[in-house]
């Protein structure tokens, strides 16, 4: 008895011992993989190795299809079905999941106003970004547009998720060419049931609640992301994202900002619908409400020390119109703009002077603009606090923006 007792230690320590040295080889060989895709160019923001330095802004956006009744797939009718702003910021050690509805009232550049997934059928994805900077005021350097299988394919590719499906659901889309037939429960979803599951807009809420069961589907496929045996299928994960989705993040990129995400205690990853209420056609922002919590998740500033902040701003670009734009821009946030006027002298690049402002504000003013040089300098302005100084290169910049998305 003893004997075969040590035998079948042998077996499974070595058993134990091959499937160690398999996941290691495993996880080395994804992570070749990686290095071996990832495109040029630096971007200070991330480090090696697999290091997140600062906060990134990326856009999620889904896209869906409309079918005709030849089963064939209609073009120039896509619309962005789903939109989430995410920031993954490792100074406050957290990840934040804005969902945008879909029928939210925007300003789509160059259109007028109208629902913003409109935004991709006008201009695709550099419409549909310059849109969400627009409507939040938050600079998107990164996004990932997932197509109508994009997501099943990836929860498939994790081994599905676990889901609590609050009630039956059953609908047939015959313009997206969507049945979906769930019971109430906790249950495993595949990709296709997950997807359909967070497209179910047939209930009291509609889009909202849509937007609801995305963050729930979105959640649990974080807790499976955390599982160590899905570090066993990293190759297929990986292999879904680059065949199956389109980004500029590069493979290394995109592993910096999943480990960032696995480290992170459930606490500290943070989602929400755009603040805002119903009306007719549309969701209506709640403004108020949207500015406390952009300035708090893509900023890290507390809405009432942006309150307290009084600025003026001075036009030092040549080119008219430009603090004019800045001050719309900062007065959206909240700042009390006291003062618009054009500087005594032109400047190549932005300045933004600090009087008395606290430091995250004006780190903060940079992040918005995107552009600009800090300067804390103590002086005696009673009436004002900072001080931006539009330089050429934003004047640059927001022209570039402007041709891109005029028709």
């Amino acid at each position: 008895m003893g004997r075969t007792r040590r035998r079948w230690t042998v077996v499974v320590r070595g058993f134990v011992a091959v499937a160690l040295v398999s996941l290691a080889g495993l996880i080395a060989w994804t992570l070749l993989r990686v290095l071996a895709g990832t495109a040029s160019g630096q971007d200070p923001r991330f480090g090696w190795p697999l290091q997140l330095r600062d906060r990134v802004n990326v856009l999620l956006i889904g896209v869906d299809v409309t079918i005709n009744n030849r089963k064939q797939v209609v073009p120039n009718l896509a619309r962005a079905d789903t939109l989430i702003l995410m920031s993954f910021d490792p100074h406050g050690r957290r990840a934040v999941f804005l969902s945008i509805p879909r029928d939210t009232r925007a300003e789509i550049p160059g259109h007028g106003t109208w629902k913003i997934n409109a935004s991709y059928a006008f201009g695709g994805v550099p419409l549909t970004v310059r849109t969400v900077e627009h409507l939040l005021g938050v600079r998107i350097p990164y996004v990932v547009k997932l197509g109508p299988q994009s997501f099943a394919r990836l929860i498939d590719a994790v081994g599905g998720v676990w889901v609590d499906v609050e009630q039956d659901m059953y609908y047939h889309d015959w313009w997206g060419d969507l049945t979906i037939d769930l019971k109430k429960g906790r249950q495993l979803l595949s990709g296709h049931q997950a997807m359909g599951y967070a497209r179910f807009r047939k209930d009291a809420l509609g889009d909202i609640g849509r937007t609801h069961r995305q963050q729930k589907v979105i959640r649990a496929l974080f807790a499976r992301l955390r599982e160590p045996q899905t570090l066993l299928r990293a190759p297929e994960i990986l292999e879904v994202l680059r065949t199956h989705t389109q980004t500029n993040l590069t493979p290394q990129k995109i592993l910096t900002l999943a480990w960032f995400l696995r480290s992170l205690p459930g606490d500290r990853v943070e989602m929400a619908t755009l603040p805002g209420r119903f009306a007719p056609l549309f969701w209506d922002p709640d403004w108020q409400k949207v500015r406390a919590l952009v300035c708090d998740w893509f900023y890290g500033i507390p809405a009432d020390v942006v309150a307290r902040t009084r600025v003026e701003v001075l036009n030092a670009s040549g080119v008219p119109g430009m603090a004019r734009e800045v001050a719309d821009r900062l007065a959206r946030f909240g700042f009390p703009v006291v003062r618009v006027e054009n500087a005594p002298t032109l400047r190549h690049e932005t300045a933004i002077l600090s009087h008395r402002a606290d430091r995250r504000v004006t780190r903060a003013v940079r992040a918005m603009l995107g552009v600009g040089s800090l300067a804390h300098r103590r002086t005696d302005r009673g009436d004002v606090d900072l001080t931006v100084l539009v330089g050429r290169d934003y004047a640059h910049r927001s022209l570039l923006a402007h041709r891109s998305t005029v028709p």
